[in-house]
């Protein structure tokens, strides 16, 4: 609860407006509400004693208050969305950027199905929930005027209903703890059918070339029906519930409304009296689903914030750190005795190098998850335990994110491309379409381009027929594009064709006069080029030339 009320405050920061023009719209709509039945009450008291004209009067207010619900009520639904769109803008921006801010690490804890589970579903539940929050409000505060009301006729009518919906709030909270346990299993269950569609959709080729649908699709079929299984007893104890409490406002209603009879009998009530007390029924009965619903959307999202709060709370503190000039920048790494992956069983154990400004540097040997933990780190993708990484005597970790990525960037043979054009994907890097073109024919990749049937508009896809030689290339350019200070690459220059490996050497040749250049690479001709060899070795680089 304490941890709910801290959300609370946090989204009555983020649209105000829309909550002050929610709520006064929310107070409208159910104050015409209660007129309304009013109205009609006495309408049909003065049509009982014959004064027609009163009635008339009455009918034509009731038409005039009628006409303002409607309208007050589209109003409503307008900014009912003014506010959902503006928290679910928040929360789906705010589960990206904190993607950003995680470690590959602390992503691993999340599956895909998860993952897509809580930027998508739980942001939708929390977003309905903290929306719909502000009438369910406004109801509460309508439930203390019926009552007031029943007060005003009957001690009687007033106590029955009150006592009735205690016991009935008591019991909700208690089939609330039992939903929330079994939405809980029910979300987990959905995570893992997601994830098994994911895998399902990513693995189409092989799941075609080694024709194991079959096997593929009972694991599939297994745990859809473990999801329906959990979804249906979720559903069973929902409606349940609600029927038990349906019948039971439902049956005091009419033994009011019986009670009823007997003082219009004794000459304590009018006629339209019992229309108001039966209407007013009515919205308690309305107004108890609701408050049920809102018990159970309360165990709903209390499950949604801490799948969503795991994902903020992984990432690292949004912090500013130090600025650096990016025409300053002279691109110098140094790694100074570092620890890093798992602690009994380290990527890379007290592993040191320097590598120079303006120089092409060659990581090379066979232990490639070492390589590979090199470029996490420069990345910042993950930190290491022990020893301190600096570009230009400054730690990496110190250094401001904004300006750090601005000074970096990698080129990796399993980088993906975005399902987008080619010139988007390019132009996402770089905005300057001219560059685009001088950087794709210089590496030789806009003639290959250029014979596609949509040239640069080709929508890239898994099934794009462009080689893996083309993508490659499309992955290198947009490193180039970045005109970053310090260029990583892995093996992927050595995986081009011989043509497209000569460009690319060409290019990095050019470009280490005034850049840090940083590649994995086995192949001899790369290997020629390089300033300094630094070979990875059971977990430690060691300088080879």
């Amino acid at each position: 609860m304490k941890n709910f009320l801290k959300e609370l405050k946090k989204v009555l920061k983020i649209a105000p407006k829309q909550y002050i023009i929610l709520l006064l719209t929310s107070i409208l709509i159910r104050a015409l509400l209660l007129i309304i039945p009013v109205i009609f009450g006495y309408t049909i008291d003065f049509i009982t004693v014959a004064n027609y004209n009163t009635a008339l009067l009455l009918i034509i207010s009731l038409i005039i208050v009628v006409l303002m619900y409607r309208t007050s009520e589209a109003l409503y639904i307008f900014a009912y969305y003014k506010l959902f769109n503006k928290l679910y803008a928040h929360y789906n921006n705010l589960a990206l950027s904190k993607t950003v801010n995680n470690s590959l690490f602390s992503l691993s804890r999340f599956s895909a199905g998860e993952y897509s589970n809580i930027v998508i579903t739980d942001v939708d539940v929390i977003s309905t929930f903290f929306t719909t929050g502000v009438i369910r409000f406004i109801q509460i505060i309508e439930f203390l005027v019926i009552y007031v009301y029943f007060l005003s006729l009957d001690i009687g009518i007033f106590l029955s209903a009150v006592i009735l919906s205690i016991i009935m709030i008591f019991v909700a909270i208690k089939y609330g703890n039992v939903l929330q346990r079994v939405n809980e299993k029910r979300k987990k269950s959905l995570d893992k059918m997601t994830a098994s569609v994911y895998t399902f959709f990513n693995n189409i080729k092989e799941v075609k070339s080694y024709h194991i649908f079959d096997r593929i699709n009972n694991r599939g079929i297994e745990q859809v029906d473990d999801y329906l299984d959990k979804s249906a007893k979720y559903s069973l104890n929902y409606n349940v519930s609600n029927q038990i409490f349906l019948y039971v406002f439902e049956l005091f209603r009419l033994l009011t409304i019986l009670y009823g009879m007997f003082l219009v009998k004794e000459g304590l009530f009018a006629v339209g009296t019992l229309l108001i007390i039966y209407n007013y029924y009515q919205k308690i009965i309305d107004n108890f689903t609701s408050v049920l619903t809102t018990n159970v959307d309360y165990r709903n999202v209390v499950v949604s914030l801490n799948r969503f709060n795991k994902l903020v709370e992984y990432s690292k503190p949004e912090e500013t750190g130090i600025i650096l000039n990016k025409n300053d920048i002279k691109g110098r790494i140094i790694f100074d005795n570092i620890l890093y992956g798992f602690r009994d069983n380290p990527t890379l154990r007290n592993a040191s190098m320097e590598i120079k400004e303006n120089t092409l540097t060659v990581l090379t040997g066979r232990d490639e998850a070492a390589q590979n933990g090199i470029f996490d780190l420069l990345l910042k993708l993950n930190r290491q335990h022990e020893g301190i990484i600096t570009i230009d005597d400054y730690s990496i970790a110190d250094i401001d994110d904004d300006i750090y990525y601005e000074m970096i960037s990698c080129a990796r043979r399993q980088s993906n491309l975005f399902e987008t054009s080619i010139k988007n994907n390019l132009m996402a890097i770089n905005d300057n379409f001219e560059e685009v073109l001088e950087i794709s024919k210089e590496i030789g990749l806009d003639d290959r381009i250029i014979k596609l049937k949509d040239g640069y508009d080709t929508i890239l896809t898994d099934t794009t027929p462009i080689s893996q030689n083309t993508r490659m290339l499309l992955i290198i350019s947009r490193c180039l594009l970045k005109k970053s200070k310090i260029i990583l690459m892995d093996d992927i220059v050595s995986s081009l064709n011989q043509e497209s490996e000569r460009k690319v050497l060409k290019i990095l040749e050019r470009l280490k006069k005034d850049h840090t250049i940083v590649i994995v690479s086995n192949s001899e001709e790369i290997l020629s080029k390089a300033d300094l060899i630094l070979e990875t070795n059971n977990k430690r680089i060691k300088v080879k030339k």
